[in-house]
């Protein structure tokens, strides 16, 4: 179940003096704790707020009988303490909003919380020290945010990449990134930190696709305002022939109630006018000026 192919190595760890006081806290715990197999929540101070610490502690018959399933992380059976311990403590550790802080992987963004898990050799209690495990299985960590992903199984695990921390700067193991086989599962082979990631490719296609949209709009709105200023240019002008037309049929209408206009073209209209009359001059003896036919004088 678990796939080893790597697709990127990086050099990236939790600050040890941060990771030292974590444990301070989770060992401080058990100090008022005596209980063997019961998980415990640590007490950590404000300037911390956001992260969570818990720890376990267990025999080493316990920790190879039936391996810890404690917080989200499963330690399979067959897993013993290297070296040997009779008495263990599994601290584990929930970064919260502390993750992207302590954590960058180039090209990609963190989705989930950073969590991880430490054993100790708490054997002696004035000789605490740091040790790991050597298991036959994977450790199986659950990252319960990704339950809640809209995605379906596959189109997640095609989207998401798990990865791997090495726990201290000196360790020579690289840090891997490795394809998620399980929805909102991740496999590693030994202590340390992991997360779930994501291409920022997916954030810049969202980036892209905005864009596009953005454009549209632009592009449809400055189009509308094309399309109502035509309409409004023909709309003006439609009412102006109406209105020209109109003011044609009064005078038409006006023209047949009384004199008979004649048409003439005024401009590029059409428009009515009234034919002009001359009147003749008369004269003061009523006769006609230019009617004149006969001479003054006796009648033949």
């Amino acid at each position: 179940m678990h796939s080893s192919s790597t697709t990127s190595i990086l050099n990236v760890t939790l600050p040890h003096s941060l990771s030292q006081s974590l444990e301070n806290f989770a060992l401080k715990t058990l100090t008022n704790q005596h209980h063997t197999g019961a998980l415990y929540q640590a007490i950590l101070p404000d300037n911390l707020s956001g992260i969570e610490v818990s720890v376990v502690r267990l025999t080493g018959k316990s920790l190879w009988n039936n391996g810890a399933k404690f917080s989200n992380v499963l330690i399979p059976a067959r897993s013993v303490s290297v070296p040997p311990a009779r008495r263990v403590a599994i601290v584990y550790q929930d970064l919260g909003n502390w993750s992207n802080r302590w954590y960058l992987v180039p090209g990609y963004r963190l989705i989930t919380s950073v969590l991880g898990f430490r054993v100790l050799d708490v054997s002696d209690q004035d000789n605490v020290k740091e040790i790991t495990l050597r298991m036959n299985h994977p450790v199986e960590i659950s990252f319960t945010d990704l339950r809640n992903d809209s995605d379906s199984g596959e189109k997640m695990m095609s989207r998401v990449r798990c990865v791997s921390f090495k726990a201290h700067p000196e360790d020579k193991k690289a840090t891997y990134i490795s394809r998620m086989v399980l929805p909102g599962v991740c496999y590693g082979s030994s202590h340390g930190d992991y997360s779930v990631i994501e291409p920022l490719e997916n954030d810049k296609k969202k980036v892209e696709l905005w864009q596009t949209w953005w454009w549209l709009w632009i592009l449809g709105f400055v189009l509308g305002l094309g399309v109502l200023g035509f309409l409004g240019i023909v709309g003006t002008m439609g009412i102006k022939v109406l209105r020209a037309k109109k003011i044609q049929v009064m005078m038409e209408r006006e023209a047949n109630d009384g004199e008979v206009f004649e048409s003439r073209w005024v401009g590029g209209s059409k428009m009515p006018s009234a034919a002009v009359t001359r009147t003749l001059p008369e004269s003061e003896s009523g006769f006609e000026s230019g009617s004149r036919s006969h001479r003054f004088g006796p009648p033949h």
